[in-house]
């Protein structure tokens, strides 16, 4: 006999004499920003298939991003707008495909106030009081007047009647993350003096004004349950202010955390348990409201059990159906999904352009997503690597009909994840390595750890193997450290130390591995996590590194515990903008003269050897192409100089397959003989 789940039930929404609207089930989409639209704030084919896609998957709620009543309020250069009549064509198109899916369309509607910057929205920034917001960039704001605030929640107003002449069911007011309503709330940003410094008079305001012009609506709050900075709103604070809000205009709350100042509460990372918010949660309860709930959700286990516990009435998922829109159907039905794996490049990626995905290369790439075209019938294709590269590209061409062999000389797959998912700051990595083991199992993919390939006579792998076409992933090559003594045994690649010592990353489980002290030569988001993991299990540690700050191929999130705790540890000592000149066996000299004791082994970190990835991508596929006779492609970082990440490489895998994929479909078979694949016998060398 089989329970159902309580994701899957249904929701009714609406009250006090309103329309009610049914959600199929108990999934949302948060309001998760991602740079898809354009410089005017309208919607593209982008971001509708996108947001189509995830309603297909059988989402109950389909929501845009935070989207901008005003053009002064713009937070992003590709962010939408509700500010102009002009954008209600386009969501308009958004709402009708949802509507097609089965799934409620809402829409969030926000002013950035501090947080916008004139650099970005080309206006000057507007907020309750002149204090800045240094993360965003530091642009001092000029204090509203009395007019100016009540032209803002007109503003709301407007943008909620646009929301409903285009269709949307369901407006979320954003009342957090350090947001212009919010701003009013937080001691930190209002210090005003008049009627507008009560913490709750600007968003009640803006609940009335919304509710004016959308009668009907389904209309609803996003809270900061916790500001997060020490001098912030304190979760008490919130609740007290929540309990003055006109809440008989609202029909729901859904929950959240944080503030621009504490960016580790609204998106947690790996390090926080699952269900990050349920505390919190339940003091809301007293206030009568449908509640939804982010943070954390990231396994239908956890979503099961808020549902379940009555801890909330819905969820607001975000990075998990980023990752993969399945999700959603191993939430209500136990489906194969892409784990997402909390590494945070999303939201990292959001100052610099689109929103992409470490697991899903399909995302976020200025595209809709092309389909890796079906390869003929008994092409086979031998993968060299087995690292996230080589792991994506595998995959994905097996998934277009290809017969897929990996050659690793490892001994287990994932490469560097191995290493990865057991760092501090990275511990839901592992759920890569575990999905794509499941997904070599279900597509028939034969991994052959422990066989070295000799990489440099690609035409005799081809011809010991019988392959249709090849994917080096390998990487790149790694030089010596280039200083003085950099040829002593004591001066170690920090990868190979780690996988020499796995009683390191096991917390010291293999007695005696866990060093006392331990040098680090450079300072990239490997040295970073090293550093942290080491530090963590009682080590003592130097970090010197040439760069000007720690990881800065890291975006903000992806570092934001690690780095403060290797400042604030008095057993860390850092040194930036250094280079080693030379290194005696106990102690370092730096460029400036310096010596320094450099007790334990030094770990020599990629960013000072760089990868050899001097000739560009397509002239080498061209050249192992013509050696070997068949197609031949490179995947790894190494080849496009893209910063030496998870996410790059996944990526340039999945480029790899499509490049290889589309070979294969348009060229003929031939006669040439082949090898069956399950009679390959390479023992140590394919040459």
């Amino acid at each position: 006999m089989t329970t159902e789940r309580y994701a899957a039930l249904p929701l009714t929404l609406g009250r006090n004499g309103r329309t009610p609207r049914t959600l199929r089930n108990r999934l949302a989409s948060a309001p998760m920003e991602r740079n898809y639209g354009t410089t005017d704030g309208q919607i593209t084919d982008q971001y509708i298939d996108y947001l189509v896609t995830r309603a297909r998957a059988g989402l109950g709620i389909v929501t845009t991003e935070a989207t901008y009543v005003r053009a002064d309020g713009k937070g992003r250069s590709h962010q939408l707008g509700l500010h102009t009549d002009a954008m209600v064509p386009g969501l308009r198109a958004l709402t009708d495909a949802l509507h097609a899916e089965g799934a409620l369309a809402a829409v969030e509607i926000n002013h950035g106030g501090r947080t916008a910057q004139a650099a970005v929205s080309g206006y000057k920034n507007l907020a309750p009081s002149p204090v800045p917001c240094e993360v965003a960039g530091g642009e001092v704001p000029r204090e509203l007047t009395l007019g100016e605030c009540h032209d803002l929640v007109e503003a709301y107003g407007q943008a909620a009647r646009r929301a409903v002449d285009a269709g949307f069911d369901v407006i979320n007011i954003h009342g957090a993350h350090g947001y212009l309503i919010h701003q009013f709330m937080s001691p930190i940003s209002n210090h005003r003096t008049d009627e507008f410094a009560a913490p709750e008079h600007f968003m009640n305001l803006v609940i009335d004004e919304v509710r004016q012009a959308a009668p009907d609506a389904i209309i609803g709050m996003r809270v900061s349950v916790v500001e997060g900075p020490a001098d912030g709103i304190t979760a008490e604070q919130q609740l007290a202010i929540i309990a003055k809000a006109h809440l008989e205009h609202l029909d729901f709350l859904d929950i959240s955390a944080g503030s621009y100042e504490a960016g580790e509460w609204i998106v947690q990372s790996g390090e926080w348990k699952p269900g990050v918010l349920a505390d919190y949660a339940k003091d809301y309860r007293r206030f009568g409201l449908p509640l939804g709930m982010a943070g954390r959700l990231n396994s239908p286990a956890i979503i099961e059990e808020v549902l379940r516990d009555g801890t909330c009435d819905f969820v607001s998922l975000a990075r998990a159906i980023h990752a993969d829109p399945a999700f959603v159907g191993g939430v209500l039905h136990g489906e194969r999904y892409r784990p997402c794996i909390a590494c945070n490049v999303c939201i990292d990626n959001l100052g610099l352009g689109q929103v992409t995905c470490t697991v899903n290369p399909a995302v976020g790439r200025s595209r809709v997503p092309i389909p890796t075209p079906a390869v003929r019938e008994g092409s086979r294709v031998v993968v060299v690597g087995a690292g996230p590269a080589g792991l994506t590209a595998a995959r994905e061409l097996a998934e277009a009909g290809a017969q897929v062999t990996v050659l690793d000389d490892g001994a287990r797959p994932g490469g560097q994840f191995a290493l990865a998912e057991r760092m501090k700051s990275t511990p839901d990595f592992h759920r890569f390595a575990e999905w794509s083991a499941e997904e070599n199992a279900r597509l028939g993919v034969d991994v052959r750890l422990g066989t070295h390939v000799n990489t440099n006579d690609v035409a005799a792998l081809v011809r010991e193997t019988g392959a249709d076409a090849v994917v080096l992933a390998t990487g790149g090559l790694r030089p010596a450290a280039r200083f003085t003594g950099g040829d002593s045994p004591n001066v170690l690649d920090v990868r190979e130390w780690l996988a020499a010592h796995p009683g390191v990353l096991d917390g010291g489980a293999s007695a005696g591995e866990v060093p006392a002290a331990v040098t680090i030569w450079g300072a990239d988001s490997v040295a970073m996590s090293v550093a942290d993991t080491v530090a963590d299990r009682g080590a003592a540690v130097l970090l010197v590194g040439p760069q000007d700050v720690i990881a800065p191929e890291s975006g903000r999130r992806a570092k934001i515990l690690a780095v403060p705790r290797l400042d604030q540890n008095p057993r860390v000592r850092i040194r930036l903008g250094a280079a080693i000149e030379e290194y005696d066996g106990a102690r370092v000299r730096l460029s400036s003269g310096e010596w320094l004791d450099a007790p334990g082994p030094l770990l020599v970190s990629r960013s000072v050897a760089p990868l050899d990835g001097s000739v560009p991508a397509r002239e080498r596929d061209a050249e192992l192409s013509f050696a070997a006779g068949v197609p031949v492609t490179l995947a790894g970082t190494v080849v496009d100089q893209a910063p030496a990440i998870a996410s790059n490489a996944v990526k340039s895998g999945y480029d790899a397959a499509q490049r290889v994929a589309a070979a294969l479909a348009a060229s003929p078979t031939g006669d040439r003989a082949r090898r069956d694949p399950a009679n390959l016998s390479l023992n140590g060398a394919a040459s």
